[in-house]
């Protein structure tokens, strides 16, 4: 499903207003184009490690019949490939939660996204204007 003109205007200006408000962070971003983004990575690796493990489980099935050792290679292929579909998930673990330690809150209890003047600025300051009226 494709986006309309008017989503795909919404998303350059929201790059733009991110790209001028955090270069660095907006770098990183736009270098980026994988699937999961920077907290995980779909990589060959972790993949083909599934497919292992795939390969493992399997064959432990097909062939149990023959001898119960096989039950375990079953078990172990499992392992494999539920341990790297985790590995994938996590990534490095150095992922957006070491960037949201840096955005520590100013003197106004503020972050330093919403004191800009962006347009995340603005649809922050809209939303706790609407939450005080309440």
């Amino acid at each position: 499903m494709s986006l309309s003109e008017q989503e795909q205007r919404a998303l350059r200006e929201i790059e733009k207003s991110l790209l001028a408000e955090d270069p660095k962070f907006g770098a990183s971003v736009s270098s980026d184009s994988s699937f999961v983004g920077s907290g995980g990575a779909i990589t060959l690796r972790g993949i083909a490690l599934v497919v292992v493990g795939l390969v493992m489980l399997v064959g432990g099935v097909a062939l149990a019949q023959s001898s119960l050792w096989f039950v375990l290679l079953s078990i172990a292929g499992f392992l494999v490939m539920f341990g790297s579909g985790i590995w994938m998930l996590r990534g490095s673990g150095t992922g957006s939660l070491g960037s949201s330690k840096k955005g520590k809150k100013s003197k106004s209890g503020r972050s330093g996204a919403a004191d800009s003047n962006g347009a995340a600025g603005k649809l922050e300051e809209n939303f706790r204007r609407r939450f005080e009226e309440r």
